[in-house]
């Protein structure tokens, strides 16, 4: 009966331990998305109107020593002023290159505080001046093998402050290490309309529902609040992608999916950018993707946008790091573009 016992204990201890044993989520780029700051938590602190722009998936194109595994970062941008909150995270191969990010990013003229604010293993605060003599703030930190870069470009702000905006990432860092936080997980639907394998122009670097202001920081064809609002009068639902162009390492494709209720949505959505890009300086062949189609190059990017029945696709080149994007990216674009449309067209 005693060795029964015994035996009923060890399969339970056993299970127990099985039970609290927990994995770390890769670290991919969709997770180090999930563990940045709340849109809602940046707007509290700073104060005012402050936008997301869509996500920055930035493996392999953002260069550095040592060179991050994983890249992903989020720009807000200041409704009616001129300031920017980046927030960036940075997976490494291990603790020890995630220590040297950050001593590196202490090497800089003005005085480091290297107590405040408490996050992370460690930490680096500090304020200066840009060129143009507007102030910048910035916080680094590592947790683990993961590092974590805050810049408040156009505003002082405290260690305290800034620290507001790190403590949530640091969580979601946490929660990655742990295994307690995961990626959203969009629906295989979804994700079947956005370009196929045989479409992609490239390494695929990120994808992620897209919040309807993020399209409007990013979309000049008309003030954001306007560009908001119709896509919410119309209905869409957004998902964006980017790629690493193929052959090179400075441009990026992103390719973005509005899906709408009905046609007349859709072209509707499509009709403003039709209208001012066909027989513009910069308008350039759209090839096969139909009659709603434009395609136009300007402002250091290449951008093709088209309707398929109640879908828009926008497919968008250019060079983060770099002033100027090749001239590949034409070609590049335009091909996407056409096997994308025809994959669209056949879709319900």
């Amino acid at each position: 009966m005693r060795a029964v016992l015994l035996a009923v204990a060890l399969l339970v201890t056993a299970g127990s331990a099985g039970a609290t044993r927990s994995v770390a989520t890769p670290l991919t780029a969709e997770a180090l998305l999930a563990a940045n700051v709340p849109w809602q938590t940046v707007e509290q602190v700073a104060g005012g109107r402050w936008w997301p722009e869509p996500p920055a998936f930035d493996t392999v194109v953002f260069q550095s020593d040592p060179q991050p595994k994983v890249t992903t970062g989020v720009t807000f941008e200041q409704l009616g002023g001129n300031g920017k909150i980046t927030t960036t995270l940075y997976a490494f191969r291990s603790a020890e290159q995630s220590l040297k990010f950050l001593l590196y990013a202490e090497l800089v003229g003005p005085p480091v505080d290297e107590k405040n604010p408490v996050v992370g293993d460690r930490r680096a605060y500090y304020r200066t001046t840009l060129p143009d003599g507007r102030p910048v703030t910035r916080l680094y930190f590592m947790r683990g093998r993961v590092g974590v870069a805050i810049e408040v470009k156009g505003e002082n702000w405290s260690a305290a402050k800034i620290g507001s905006v790190a403590r949530p990432i640091d969580e979601g860092v946490q929660g990655l290490l742990s295994g307690s936080l995961k990626p959203p997980s969009i629906p295989a639907d979804e994700l079947a309309r956005m370009p196929s394998a045989s479409a992609a122009p490239g390494a695929l670097l990120g994808t992620a529902e897209l919040a309807k202001e993020a399209w409007a920081t990013v979309d000049r064809d008309a003030p954001p609040a306007q560009i908001r609002d119709t896509l919410t009068k119309r209905g869409a639902e957004l998902l964006f992608r980017r790629y690493l162009r193929q052959g090179s390492p400075t441009d990026v494709i992103e390719t973005t999916l509005f899906t709408f209720g009905n046609r007349d949505a859709a072209s509707g959505w499509f009709r403003p950018f039709g209208t001012g890009v066909r027989g513009s300086a910069g308008s350039l062949d759209p090839g096969r993707t139909g009659s709603q189609s434009a395609y136009r190059h300007g402002r250091d990017n290449y951008e093709l946008r088209f309707a398929a029945g109640r879908y828009v696709g926008d497919v968008f080149c250019y060079a983060p790091f770099v002033q100027d994007p090749s001239p590949a990216c034409e070609d590049a674009v335009r091909n996407v573009a056409e096997r994308w449309y025809a994959q669209l067209a056949a879709a319900r």
